[in-house]
């Protein structure tokens, strides 16, 4: 009886292309495995290729017949020149890698059923509570899965947002961060640059629990006229569907819609809407950030969530909220000034960074442009341009006496644009590490204001 889930021509029709073509093994490589070929030559030949380039050696019938020779794999050499031979092109790798690598999992698949079948018939195992798991839980890797190369980091914002990711973008309202947050949509569903950050153009998909059709609706309009985009601007957006990610019904459904729109980034608003738990609680939170997880690996897509700030300018909530994401990434604004600055607390594959940019409203648009450090003074409001104004006239000064000679706001309002403008890094506090009864607060300005 044939055996379906053995294709030995399958599988020398993958390795003869990667053995004409190194281009398609660093492709392949990032499929398949030695142990997904179920013809034991296979397996020795392929590992032979992937050890050799990785060791930088030049792949060919000489090189790969004495890597053989030397392992003793028992593979006859001309075997290798057959496989070359007839593989007329190596254009279609990468689909025999996937389909090698399908019936390799079947193959596991159907194992570990008869593997529990014939637990199941054997009552000296003992039967866990009548819960045995269907498959394994977990692969163990080698030592040659880390070396194999991995494919390059795919950036959908150049530099701050990549594939597979999760971010969390936080701040206090009035930050603009949804404003921002959706003009970074359209700006990726456009192809167009987000401030000073190129952008991969790719499918953009918003799910909005917070505002509702018409006002998502009026936002995704006005971004999409502000990234010079159209009709044909693929960003598609849900409005209050109440997705939990606590619920797996609700993490499958969501999961299924991006792989149906094929989207390639998913912006969520907001995260408190996500779970049914208390966003305080690490136990209620996480969950909502493992299944995130799950949907970005599984999907493909980076993954982007907006989230508030607390009273004292920090993330709301459990301490998942910062651990968990790769990219966690502040947004500060006064209501009265079109200057967004944003900073990278957290990136797993980017630098840290800081940066601005300018929020502009049209008769039908809105979009953001970057903005330099030494354009930060303008857009200020009352309280900022006060503090600057004060410490230029009077050097490195008391936080006491700035706040106490306000004349043109209030000395709550000088305060608070003290503290704003250092956030701004326009000011700074020149002795920081003091504190304590009988210490006063120095700030002046810094090399971003000068002049």
């Amino acid at each position: 009886m044939t055996d379906n889930l053995k294709n030995p021509e399958l599988e020398k029709a993958a390795l003869g292309a990667v053995l004409i073509d190194e281009r398609a093994l660093a492709e392949v490589a990032t499929i398949l495995e030695p142990s997904d070929f179920y013809d034991l030559r296979h397996a020795a030949i392929y590992r032979a290729a992937l050890d050799l380039w990785k060791r930088g050696v030049i792949l060919d019938a000489l090189t790969i017949c004495a890597a053989l020779k030397q392992d003793e794999d028992g593979v006859d050499p001309t075997y290798i020149l057959e496989l070359i031979n007839a593989t007329p092109t190596s254009l279609n790798a990468l689909e025999y890698a996937r389909h090698v690598k399908r019936l390799a999992n079947r193959r596991r698949k159907r194992a570990d059923g008869l593997q529990l079948a014939n637990e199941a018939n054997d009552l000296s195992v003992p039967d866990l509570d009548g819960e045995m798991p269907v498959r394994a839980r977990y692969e163990v890797h080698n030592a040659l899965d880390a070396l194999t190369p991995r494919p390059p980091v795919e950036w959908i914002v150049n530099g701050l947002i990549y594939k597979k990711s999760v971010t969390v973008i936080y701040g206090d309202g009035g930050t603009k961060k949804t404003w921002s947050a959706m003009h970074l949509a359209a700006c990726v569903a456009c192809g167009a640059p987000w401030g000073d950050f190129a952008t991969q153009k790719s499918r953009v998909l918003f799910i909005d629990e917070e505002n509702g059709d018409d006002e998502i609706a009026g936002r995704a309009g006005y971004c999409i006229r502000g990234a010079l985009g159209d009709a044909g601007a693929e960003l598609f957006y849900i409005s209050l569907a109440a997705f939990h990610l606590d619920d797996p019904a609700d993490e499958l459904l969501m999961t299924k819609e991006i792989a149906n729109l094929k989207v390639e980034l998913v912006i969520l608003d907001a995260l408190a809407d996500l779970t049914t738990g208390d966003e305080n609680s690490k136990q209620d939170t996480q969950p909502v950030f493992n299944a995130l997880r799950r949907i970005a690996e599984k999907t493909g897509a980076a993954i982007l969530v907006i989230h508030h700030a607390n009273k004292n300018g920090g993330h709301r909530g459990s301490s998942v909220i910062k651990d968990a994401p790769d990219i966690l990434l502040q947004v500060t604004s006064d209501n009265d000034s079109d200057l967004i600055t944003f900073k990278t607390e957290k990136n797993r594959r980017g630098k840290a960074m800081q940066f601005a940019m300018r929020a502009t409203w049209e008769m039908d648009s809105f979009y953001l442009t970057g903005a330099e450090a030494c354009q930060k003074k303008k857009g200020l409001n009352k309280g900022q341009e006060y503090v600057l104004r004060y410490l230029q006239e009077h050097g490195a000064s008391a936080l006491i006496n700035i706040i106490n000679a306000a004349d043109t706001c209030s000395p709550e309002a000088a305060r608070k644009a003290v503290y704003n403008l250092a956030r701004l890094q326009l000011i700074q506090r020149t002795n920081p590490g003091l504190s304590g009864q009988g210490v006063t607060a120095i700030y002046e300005l810094t090399k971003n204001c000068e002049g």
